[in-house]
């Protein structure tokens, strides 16, 4: 046997806990992973930051301070506990989660890279192990970290041992004695080290695998701070369910979300019937909304989403879409708006609004647990894994989801998301396709609940405006400048009257003090009949002080009034250019989109001639271009130009010296004009593009708003038959447009319409796409860009073989020739 050979320095070892556990909550979690894994019902854990440990006999029995860690798993045999605690790196648990085994108790092991015993080192220095297996001797064994700082030889480093008579049936009690950082468990840093264990354990019990017991310097530490209670307080509830195949989405909001900055709105128009009115409101534009009987709950939702052809975006891994694996969670939100300060619930759990927003504000953020166990750093600390702060607005309650107003999680598991993995240091998952498409299933539920949160929005307003509109018979903006006119006209007829108004008032003001003084200063000259008349001009006097004090405030407001024609002159002509400006957003947002679709064409034109020019350039130094060589270099040419054409020619009729001109033109010619530039860009991504004329017919109409309006059709029927490509191989996607007058449909092959926006669609920002590949404004402004011109567009009400609306219907009978 060669006298070479590898060994290893027990300072490595030390290295290694230091770097891989990054504080003394990593390295508790760590050890309560253990007793998970080993099936235990409890784990319990006592810290004592000056004490000695006296329940069992020790080998290191001088210290001071100590963490117990006691669980009454199926325990370790002498076997177990050589290879798992003295062989580093080695871990059973790996091999178990290969094989896809589980304990007998039916978990997964949390644990797979046999780092977890390092984490001990952290907390203090020396480690001693209790444990027994079921009607079997007792192992305790002991050894002490700064021994791994002082022999040359990991062999060396000196473990003792011995057996023992077991007291309990069957467990693990792990004492570590001599604490490294004692200020961890007092004072401020106890209160912090208390709200990390109840972020780092499910604060939800549904969600908890097993019971956590903490006892510090002998007081329990509650682990259930999020409450019942707590939750009950909350003005919105959402839960979700990824089954491996659909995302099921619910959510449902109480009448009181919608009170935000102005209660006397929510007073006036929501709260005097209970919602009715409204609800009946938001029915009419969102089908999917149901009323709820629940006293705490006001309206509800459910919407569907199937994995595989609702959400874009995502990794495609072996010739399919990398699936991460059920999960399931949920979202709590809150408001800690001032009108809660009157509410009972508040009063009667924390006693005044400060105290609930404190303590609401301290379990905050979305955690992710795994089986039980956050998952750092997500939701952790504040970290705001899920971006609510890039959407958060202010203003009402009933916005977007912010990082501080929600407490909730997403549950994964062991077993059942076994490719969504932890990084060595317990930071995180590992990135992969698995990892990367939950992360993109997890905000595309944060993105369908803001949408949900933006609809009603959107709704109340509009219902207020609505309800407002018709108690005050405005309906335009020019009505309500006529009623400003009409005040205005109002005010200076009735500026004399008011004036002579002010004038008798201060003269009976005048008389009435004369007569006071008469009989006050005089009484022994005033008769009784004089001093009771008076004592009541008196009181006369006071009320007419009042109605003096009355118009004078009057008065300032006649004076705004009259100055109304000077802010009618100033509004007026800015709302008739804000009003223009808002016809052209849809041309101009819509337009936008077109040019950016062609940039990308002229990029792909520009790098292939590029490319061409440089590989010519090379054979003209080296003296090898031929004649030959010229004339291809100038057929390539000439087919470039040409392409530009195409490009340059799809693009023109939507600029801005071209928008407002009309044309006659029959549909036919304008597709086959168009023809060109959609095969050359589809063709690139294998998509057949069929246009089918069944009765042709002539429009009037700006050239670019029909090109734009089929561009966005177009884009969404290309982002979605690409998605569908590249997760079947053997699908060959096509794009259908029939013209049969006086309709135009668009349709493709592909799944169709999910059924959960159907209703929907033609909404801003209504989206199933990722964020950054989508913006929801695409159909919208179809709707709004033929609405302009006299058309309209509608989702046909026939279903594809997946059940599923998939034909757009546009109707130009109003300007067909």
């Amino acid at each position: 046997m060669s006298k070479y050979h590898f060994d290893i320095t027990p300072h490595i070892v030390k290295q290694l806990g230091e770097q891989l556990v990054s504080d003394e909550i990593t390295a508790l979690l760590e050890l309560i992973k253990n007793s998970y894994d080993a099936d235990a019902s409890y784990v319990s854990i006592e810290i004592n930051t000056t004490g000695t440990y006296e329940k069992n006999k020790l080998f290191f029995p001088n210290h001071k301070g100590f963490i117990v860690v006691e669980d009454d798993g199926f325990g370790m045999s002498e076997e177990t506990i050589m290879k798992s605690w003295l062989i580093i790196s080695y871990s059973q648990k790996r091999a178990m989660k290969e094989a896809k085994e589980t304990t007998p108790e039916g978990r997964t092991p949390l644990g797979d890279k046999g780092l977890g015993r390092l984490s001990t080192q952290r907390l203090a220095d020396v480690c001693e192990i209790f444990t027994n297996e079921e009607g079997k001797e007792g192992t305790h064994i002991a050894f002490n970290w700064r021994d791994f700082e002082q022999e040359e030889a990991l062999s060396e480093v000196r473990v003792q041992a011995k057996s023992y008579d077991p007291k309990k049936k069957n467990g693990t009690s792990l004492v570590l004695a001599n604490l490294n950082h004692k200020e961890v468990w007092k004072g401020n840093n106890l209160e912090k080290f208390k709200g990390q264990v109840s972020q780092i354990i499910s604060p939800y019990k549904e969600n908890r695998p097993f019971e956590v017991y903490l006892k510090i310097n002998g007081v329990s530490v509650d682990l259930d701070e999020s409450n019942e209670e707590l939750r009950d307080l909350a003005i919105s509830r959402f839960e979700f369910d990824f089954n491996g195949k659909t995302i099921t989405l619910s959510g449902k909001t109480k009448l009181t979300k919608f009170i935000g900055n102005n209660r006397e709105d929510y007073h006036n128009y929501v709260e005097v019937d209970n919602g009715k009115k409204f609800f009946e409101f938001l029915e009419k534009k969102h089908k999917d909304l149901k009323f709820l009987s629940d006293k705490n709950f006001f309206l509800g939702f459910e919407r569907k989403f199937e994995f595989d052809k609702d959400i874009g975006g995502l990794e495609v891994y072996n010739g399919e879409r990398a699936n991460p694996g059920a999960f399931l969670g949920r979202i709590d939100e809150f408001t800690y708006d001032n009108w809660l300060s009157n509410d009972e619930n508040v009063k009667e759990i924390f006693g005044k609004l400060s105290n609930y927003r404190d303590f609401a504000q301290s379990q905050a953020g979305i955690k992710l647990f795994r089986n039980g166990f956050a998952v750092k750093p997500f939701g952790i600390d504040g970290d705001d894994w899920l971006r609510l702060r890039e959407s958060q607005t202010t203003g009402g309650s009933y916005y977007p989801l912010r990082p501080a107003n929600v407490i909730g999680y997403i549950a994964i598991d062991e077993g059942v998301n076994n490719k969504l993995k932890d990084k060595t240091d317990r930071e995180g998952l590992v990135s992969n396709p698995y990892s990367r498409n939950f992360f993109t299933l997890s905000f595309f539920i944060k993105d369908e609940i803001n949408r949900y949160q933006e609809g009603i929005r959107r709704a109340y307003n509009d219902f207020l405006k609505t309800y407002k509109t018709e108690n005050s018979g405005i309906k335009t903006v020019s009505q309500a400048f006529k009623q400003l006119k009409e005040t205005k006209t109002q005010t200076e007829e009735v500026v004399q009257e008011f004036n002579d108004a002010v004038s008798i008032t201060g003269k009976a003001i005048s008389s009435s003090k004369q007569l006071v003084n008469k009989t006050k200063n005089n009484p022994l000259f005033a008769s009784d009949q004089e001093k009771e008349i008076g004592d009541q001009i008196e009181g006369i006097l006071i009320e007419l002080e009042s109605v003096q004090n009355t118009l004078f405030k009057l008065n300032k407001i006649i004076l705004k009034a009259n100055q109304l024609n000077d802010v009618i002159d100033i509004l007026e002509p800015k709302v008739e250019i804000l009003q223009e400006q808002l016809n052209n957003f849809s041309e101009l947002a819509s337009l936008g989109l077109t040019t950016e679709s062609v940039s990308h064409e002229f990029a792909s034109i520009a790098d292939r001639l590029a490319e061409k020019a440089s590989f010519y350039s090379n054979r003209l130094e080296n003296k090898k271009l031929t004649d030959s060589d010229i004339y291809v270099l100038m057929e390539y040419i000439n087919t470039t130009v040409n392409g530009l054409k195409v490009q340059l020619r799809h693009l023109d009729p939507a600029l801005k010296y071209n928008r407002e001109k009309k044309s006659s033109f029959k549909i036919s010619k304008f597709l086959n004009d168009e023809k060109d530039y959609y095969s050359n860009r589809f063709g690139k991504l294998d998509i057949e593009f069929i246009v089918e004329n069944v009765e042709d017919f002539s429009i009037k109409i700006n050239r670019g708003k029909l090109t734009q309006v089929l561009d966005n059709l177009l884009n969404n029927s290309e982002y979605w038959l690409n998605e569908r490509k590249q997760n079947e191989k053997d699908f060959w996607p096509k794009i259908f447009i029939k013209i049969e007058a006086p309709w135009l449909y668009v349709y493709d092959n592909g799944f169709g319409i999910a059924p959960a926006v159907e209703d929907q669609i033609f909404e801003p920002f209504v989206t199933t796409k990722p964020k950054g590949e989508g913006r929801g404004l695409g159909l919208f402004i179809i709707q709004q860009l033929l609405d302009s011109s006299g058309c309209s567009i509608a989702l046909e009400p026939t279903k594809n073989e997946h059940n599923r609306k998939f034909i757009f219907a546009m109707n130009f009978s109003n300007i067909t020739e």
